[in-house]
């Protein structure tokens, strides 16, 4: 039987996408790269600490979990993608059209991808590629899960490899996604930056 849900959208966004893009274009319609970039660096901090993280509700933070891992596996099935040819110069970060999303031209330098290489910037699915040949999908979801359950909970993460490597590389994904969703799927100027919830409410996302 073919799989309705191939990248465990049920319960946060649209089921039944079957194109990795579209999948990008709800996680970054659900949050924008600016709240996921806050997010993540946050739970990472507080996975280290041992301070529980209350910036979101626990409810909220386990379907952020869940967005994530369709993130993983979308980019997961795009590791072996090019998409378009694009000639990118280092003066197009001077201007954000190109990473920009929706029409409020005040966030757009929130969109600004802060852990990508200009290489990586110039060529976002060679991140897919090269994080998923260093590490399978199995293990990033465990990883990412291991970090947002230490983050809710009193005791920290021992490991601060562990944790650096894994909101590093979760980051660079995003982002990467983020590059790919503008360039390839009508990203740009085609969302709004309001966070939608799956209740369809919608809500800012996580300040710094």
């Amino acid at each position: 039987m073919k799989n309705k849900d191939p990248f465990c959208m049920r319960g946060w966004g649209r089921e039944g996408i079957t194109d990795p893009i579209e999948v990008f274009a709800e996680i970054f319609s659900y949050m924008d790269m600016g709240g996921w970039r806050r997010l993540i660096t946050k739970m990472a901090a507080h996975a280290l600490s041992g301070n529980i993280y209350r910036r979101r509700a626990p409810g909220d933070v386990l379907v952020d979990m869940k967005v994530v891992r369709s993130a993983l596996m979308a980019a997961q099935a795009l590791q072996g993608a090019t998409g378009k040819d694009r000639a990118v110069i280092r003066q197009d970060l001077c201007y954000p059209g190109p990473y920009g999303a929706g029409k409020d031209q005040r966030r757009y330098w929130d969109e600004f991808p802060r852990n990508l290489s200009f290489k990586e910037y110039a060529h976002p699915y060679r991140v897919f590629k090269k994080r998923f040949r260093k590490r399978p999908l199995s293990h990033w979801i465990s990883d990412w899960e291991q970090l947002a359950a230490a983050a809710l909970s009193p005791c920290n993460l021992d490991g601060e490899r562990l944790v650096l490597r894994t909101s590093t590389g979760l980051l660079k994904l995003l982002e990467a996604a983020h590059v790919a969703w503008t360039r390839d799927g009508g990203g740009g100027f085609a969302k709004q930056h309001a966070t939608r919830q799956p209740e369809g409410q919608t809500k800012p996302a996580p300040t710094s």
